[in-house]
Protein backbone atom coordinates (compact mmCIF):
# COMPACT_ATOMS: atom_id res chain seq x y z
CA UNK A 1 0.00 0.00 0.00
CA UNK A 2 2.89 2.22 0.65
CA UNK A 3 4.70 1.77 -2.83
CA UNK A 4 1.36 2.16 -4.10
CA UNK A 5 1.17 5.86 -2.47
CA UNK A 6 4.84 6.75 -2.81
CA UNK A 7 4.40 5.59 -6.63
CA UNK A 8 1.45 8.49 -7.05
CA UNK A 9 3.10 10.85 -5.32
CA UNK A 10 5.92 10.23 -7.46
CA UNK A 11 4.58 10.29 -10.69
CA UNK A 12 1.11 11.56 -10.68
CA UNK A 13 1.17 15.34 -12.46
CA UNK A 14 -2.06 16.19 -11.12
CA UNK A 15 -1.47 16.51 -7.11
CA UNK A 16 -0.53 20.19 -6.96
CA UNK A 17 -2.71 21.20 -4.46
CA UNK A 18 -1.85 18.31 -2.11
CA UNK A 19 1.72 19.57 -1.81
CA UNK A 20 0.57 22.22 1.21
CA UNK A 21 -0.95 19.19 2.75
CA UNK A 22 1.78 16.03 2.27
CA UNK A 23 4.46 19.28 3.01
CA UNK A 24 2.55 19.39 6.52
CA UNK A 25 2.35 15.97 7.00
CA UNK A 26 5.98 15.29 6.41
CA UNK A 27 6.85 18.56 8.68
CA UNK A 28 4.82 18.27 11.67
CA UNK A 29 5.08 14.43 11.15
CA UNK A 30 9.02 14.34 11.91
CA UNK A 31 8.51 17.40 14.70
CA UNK A 32 6.40 15.10 16.92
CA UNK A 33 8.71 13.51 19.71
CA UNK A 34 6.22 10.34 19.79
CA UNK A 35 7.22 9.85 15.87
CA UNK A 36 11.35 10.86 16.19
CA UNK A 37 11.83 7.45 18.50
CA UNK A 38 9.49 5.17 15.86
CA UNK A 39 12.36 4.29 13.48
CA UNK A 40 9.97 3.14 10.39
CA UNK A 41 7.43 5.94 10.84
CA UNK A 42 10.41 8.33 10.22
CA UNK A 43 11.40 6.57 7.19
CA UNK A 44 8.30 6.64 5.64
CA UNK A 45 7.39 10.37 5.98
CA UNK A 46 11.38 10.56 4.20
CA UNK A 47 9.98 9.07 1.79
CA UNK A 48 7.11 11.06 1.13
CA UNK A 49 9.49 14.01 0.95
CA UNK A 50 11.68 12.36 -1.58
CA UNK A 51 8.83 11.11 -3.86
CA UNK A 52 7.57 14.68 -3.79
CA UNK A 53 11.12 15.51 -4.75
CA UNK A 54 11.21 12.83 -8.14
CA UNK A 55 8.22 13.96 -8.80
CA UNK A 56 9.00 17.29 -11.72
CA UNK A 57 5.30 18.16 -11.95
CA UNK A 58 5.22 19.80 -8.59
CA UNK A 59 6.19 23.07 -7.47
CA UNK A 60 7.71 22.82 -3.88
CA UNK A 61 9.45 25.83 -3.67
CA UNK A 62 7.09 27.39 -1.03
CA UNK A 63 7.13 24.63 1.20
CA UNK A 64 10.34 23.23 1.14
CA UNK A 65 11.20 25.38 4.42
CA UNK A 66 7.90 22.72 6.55
CA UNK A 67 9.87 19.97 5.56
CA UNK A 68 13.46 21.17 5.76
CA UNK A 69 14.82 21.00 9.03
CA UNK A 70 12.49 18.27 10.20
CA UNK A 71 14.42 16.09 7.57
CA UNK A 72 17.75 17.43 8.88
CA UNK A 73 16.63 16.22 12.08
CA UNK A 74 16.69 12.57 10.89
CA UNK A 75 20.41 13.11 9.71
CA UNK A 76 21.48 14.41 13.12
CA UNK A 77 19.21 13.47 15.99
CA UNK A 78 20.69 12.19 19.31
CA UNK A 79 18.25 9.10 18.98
CA UNK A 80 15.37 8.18 16.52
CA UNK A 81 14.21 5.06 18.15
CA UNK A 82 13.31 3.34 21.57
CA UNK A 83 15.46 0.46 20.63
CA UNK A 84 18.79 -0.14 19.68
CA UNK A 85 18.32 -2.57 16.80
CA UNK A 86 16.36 -0.45 14.85
CA UNK A 87 18.32 0.04 11.59
CA UNK A 88 18.51 4.23 12.25
CA UNK A 89 21.61 4.07 10.38
CA UNK A 90 19.73 4.11 7.14
CA UNK A 91 17.55 6.32 7.84
CA UNK A 92 20.02 8.86 8.79
CA UNK A 93 21.40 7.86 4.89
CA UNK A 94 18.28 8.28 3.26
CA UNK A 95 16.98 11.73 5.06
CA UNK A 96 20.64 12.59 4.24
CA UNK A 97 20.17 12.30 0.50
CA UNK A 98 17.12 13.60 0.57
CA UNK A 99 18.66 16.90 1.47
CA UNK A 100 21.08 16.62 -1.09
CA UNK A 101 18.57 16.02 -3.87
CA UNK A 102 16.78 18.76 -2.81
CA UNK A 103 20.01 20.88 -3.10
CA UNK A 104 20.73 19.62 -6.28
CA UNK A 105 17.18 20.67 -7.73
CA UNK A 106 16.54 23.71 -6.15
CA UNK A 107 20.24 25.08 -5.24
CA UNK A 108 20.40 27.53 -7.67
CA UNK A 109 16.85 29.08 -7.07
CA UNK A 110 17.88 29.01 -3.76
CA UNK A 111 21.42 29.74 -3.25
CA UNK A 112 21.44 29.58 0.53
CA UNK A 113 20.15 25.78 0.53
CA UNK A 114 23.32 24.34 0.40
CA UNK A 115 24.90 26.25 2.69
CA UNK A 116 22.07 26.07 5.10
CA UNK A 117 22.36 21.92 4.85
CA UNK A 118 26.09 21.98 5.26
CA UNK A 119 25.61 24.44 8.86
CA UNK A 120 23.13 21.99 9.97
CA UNK A 121 25.76 18.96 9.46
CA UNK A 122 28.79 20.68 10.41
CA UNK A 123 27.43 22.53 13.48
CA UNK A 124 24.93 20.02 14.95
CA UNK A 125 26.60 16.80 13.98
CA UNK A 126 30.54 16.88 13.27
CA UNK A 127 31.69 17.74 16.90
CA UNK A 128 33.62 15.57 19.01
CA UNK A 129 31.09 16.28 21.94
CA UNK A 130 28.04 15.04 20.14
CA UNK A 131 26.87 10.87 20.48
CA UNK A 132 28.62 8.53 17.80
CA UNK A 133 24.70 8.22 15.88
CA UNK A 134 24.58 11.96 15.74
CA UNK A 135 28.51 11.86 14.16
CA UNK A 136 27.62 9.23 11.77
CA UNK A 137 24.73 11.45 10.34
CA UNK A 138 27.66 14.52 9.43
CA UNK A 139 29.66 11.90 8.56
CA UNK A 140 27.25 10.32 5.98
CA UNK A 141 25.92 13.60 4.85
CA UNK A 142 28.89 15.69 4.25
CA UNK A 143 30.49 13.01 2.31
CA UNK A 144 27.17 13.07 -0.15
CA UNK A 145 28.00 16.43 -1.21
CA UNK A 146 31.63 14.72 -2.64
CA UNK A 147 35.41 14.90 -2.51
CA UNK A 148 35.22 19.11 -2.08
CA UNK A 149 33.41 18.92 0.67
CA UNK A 150 35.10 15.88 2.28
CA UNK A 151 38.03 17.98 2.03
CA UNK A 152 37.27 20.82 3.28
CA UNK A 153 34.84 19.74 6.73
CA UNK A 154 36.06 15.86 7.33
CA UNK A 155 39.64 16.01 6.58
CA UNK A 156 40.56 18.12 9.34
CA UNK A 157 38.93 16.70 11.52
CA UNK A 158 39.43 12.73 10.67
CA UNK A 159 42.45 12.20 12.96
CA UNK A 160 40.97 13.44 16.21
CA UNK A 161 37.95 12.18 15.14
CA UNK A 162 40.09 8.51 14.83
CA UNK A 163 42.16 8.92 17.65
CA UNK A 164 38.69 9.46 20.01
CA UNK A 165 36.91 6.58 18.66
CA UNK A 166 39.97 4.42 19.31
CA UNK A 167 40.34 5.49 22.59
CA UNK A 168 36.62 5.06 23.57
CA UNK A 169 37.15 1.16 21.94
CA UNK A 170 39.76 0.81 24.06
CA UNK A 171 37.97 1.58 27.29
CA UNK A 172 34.63 -0.73 26.14
CA UNK A 173 37.55 -3.70 25.14
CA UNK A 174 39.25 -2.51 28.60
CA UNK A 175 35.60 -3.66 30.60
CA UNK A 176 33.89 -6.23 28.20
CA UNK A 177 31.23 -6.35 26.59
CA UNK A 178 28.54 -6.25 29.29
CA UNK A 179 25.50 -4.02 29.20
CA UNK A 180 25.48 -1.08 26.86
CA UNK A 181 29.57 -1.60 25.86
CA UNK A 182 28.74 -3.88 22.68
CA UNK A 183 25.98 -1.78 21.50
CA UNK A 184 28.83 1.33 22.15
CA UNK A 185 31.23 -0.46 20.21
CA UNK A 186 28.76 -0.96 17.07
CA UNK A 187 27.96 2.58 17.79
CA UNK A 188 31.70 3.91 17.17
CA UNK A 189 32.75 1.36 14.67
CA UNK A 190 29.93 2.71 12.20
CA UNK A 191 31.40 5.72 12.65
CA UNK A 192 34.69 4.54 11.75
CA UNK A 193 33.32 2.46 9.04
CA UNK A 194 31.14 6.43 7.60
CA UNK A 195 34.72 7.86 7.89
CA UNK A 196 36.48 5.78 5.82
CA UNK A 197 34.00 5.35 3.23
CA UNK A 198 34.02 9.18 3.21
CA UNK A 199 38.03 9.40 3.05
CA UNK A 200 37.35 6.74 0.21
CA UNK A 201 35.29 9.41 -1.77
CA UNK A 202 38.04 11.48 -1.68
CA UNK A 203 40.98 9.41 -2.48
CA UNK A 204 39.04 8.68 -5.85
CA UNK A 205 38.81 12.46 -7.03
Amino acid sequence: ELSAILHGIRTDGGIQELVPFLSRFVGMGLTAKKNLLRTEMCRKLVKVFDAMLDNSNLHLDLHLHQMFTPVGTCVVAKKLSNSPYDDHWSLREEAARCLIKACDIYGEQYTTMKPRVIKILTQQALRIDRPPPTQYGGIVGISLFGPRAVDAFLLPLARAYWERWEMELMAVAKFGEGGGNALREYELSMCQQALLNAIGIFMQN
